[in-house]
């Protein structure tokens, strides 16, 4: 009994102590990078996949959404759309974050967008 007790209060930290780790601005901002890095090159399955609740959405709508996503980078606005960089961001005590993204043009030209996150057990995804 005393060893279950042990071997469960060693998982309890270990597991805090793995979601502490992705607790920082850095693994925020990487997170974010790479949804929108996902849009670059086409994989629109892994940028839906990114939500958080993407794993409780049925099979057919994740599929309509990766679809719409796919129309949406289609169009010419955002077709030359060639590279991603995180510049600020927020934590918050509740496990979320607020990603501001830079996204850089062929065109030369940038804009920036907000990225609302959410740590969950598997690291960040997208609220």
């Amino acid at each position: 009994m005393m060893k279950k007790a042990i071997v469960y209060c060693l998982l309890s930290v270990c597991l805090f102590a793995c979601k502490k780790g992705l607790m920082t601005h850095e693994a925020a901002r990487e997170a974010a990078e790479e949804f929108y890095s996902m849009l670059i090159e086409g994989n629109y399955k892994g940028f839906v996949e990114g939500y958080a609740d993407a794993e409780n959405m049925p099979e057919d709508f994740r599929s309509q959404l990766a679809d719409a996503t796919a129309q949406f980078m289609a169009k010419d606005d955002m077709r030359s759309l060639c590279r991603v960089e995180a510049t600020s961001d927020s934590l918050s005590e509740d496990s979320t974050a607020y990603v501001m993204l830079q996204l850089h043009f062929n065109d030369s030209t940038s804009e920036q967008v907000g990225l609302s996150l959410i740590l969950t057990e598997t690291g960040w995804k997208m609220k």
